[in-house]
């Protein structure tokens, strides 16, 4: 319970941070305010379509649950394989694909299978986490502030 609350808290600080980083990086600068084109240039600059990630850590006895076990206790092959198996079975996890296990195993990171573009990531983002976390298999799902690219899934 302890290392939930501690990671409940730092997500908690890292998210106050970022939130103050962004608020500092929208402040408008001298030199920003006298070329105004160039920063309407650079907001409707396109953003890539890439996938979107969560941090996922599975509780019970089920399948991913005992797989995610297994690679805490470094079998991260066959349990990667028992996910993706899994992950392929399971009609709730349709569209999501295996990226990679945390350090330790400790947690599963899944990404969409599918690219998401830039305007629709947050939308997709909202109704993955709501579905996983709605799972009674799941103890734990965030977003992952990266997605790995170039992952076959």
């Amino acid at each position: 319970m302890r290392l939930a609350a501690l990671r409940n808290w730092g997500m908690a600080v890292s998210g106050a941070l970022m939130a103050g980083l962004i608020v500092f990086a929208l402040q408008p600068t001298p030199a920003a305010e006298a070329q105004p084109q160039a920063a309407a240039e650079l907001a409707q600059a396109p953003v890539q379509a890439a996938p979107v990630a969560f941090i996922v850590r599975f509780q019970g006895e089920g399948p991913i649950a005992r797989a995610q076990a297994r690679a805490g206790r470094g079998q991260t092959q066959a349990a990667q394989r028992q996910v993706e198996i899994q992950l392929q079975r399971q009609s709730a996890f349709e569209g999501l694909c295996f990226d990679r296990f945390t350090i330790g195993g400790a947690e599963i990171v899944l990404r969409t299978c599918e690219s998401i573009p830039g305007n629709e990531r947050a939308a997709v983002q909202q109704r993955w986490l709501a579905r996983l976390q709605a799972m009674r298999a799941v103890d734990y799902v965030d977003a992952n502030a990266t997605a790995t690219q170039g992952r076959a899934g």
